[in-house]
């Protein structure tokens, strides 16, 4: 299910995520969030993770520094990025592990903040 976006970028320009995170109540779990790069009829996983029981209401996929699904410290956008896309997947549950329907899940959504570092490439 899409969360949020997508997020339209200019196609001519590189990208680099400095900061992600997003916003979910704390009584939707069994989930993964992922935020996915698209170019052309591509799709790549940039950073993702699985919110469990009793998770933060404010989860951060990659912070200044740290991806934390990759754990590396640059989060590149392929060359050639068209845009962002904040997916979730998964059985989702409510308290007591109950199943709830994915309407459940984008109502508990209140949305995402993402930080892009834009940049040109050197030629030599």
């Amino acid at each position: 299910m899409i969360l949020d976006g997508p997020f339209e970028l200019d196609p001519t320009r590189r990208y680099s995520v400095n900061s992600m995170s997003f916003k979910m109540a704390r009584r939707i779990g069994g989930i993964s969030v992922g935020l996915f790069a698209y170019f052309g009829p591509y799709v790549v996983q940039i950073s993702a993770l699985f919110l469990g029981y009793d998770h933060e209401e404010e989860v951060s996929l990659i912070k200044p520094g740290v991806n934390f699904l990759t754990m590396e410290s640059i989060s590149m956008l392929p060359p050639q990025c068209d845009g962002v896309v904040l997916v979730a997947w998964g059985e989702p549950a409510g308290d007591n592990w109950k199943p709830v329907p994915w309407s459940d899940v984008k109502e508990y959504y209140h949305g995402m903040k993402l930080v892009l570092n834009q940049y040109e490439e050197l030629t030599e």
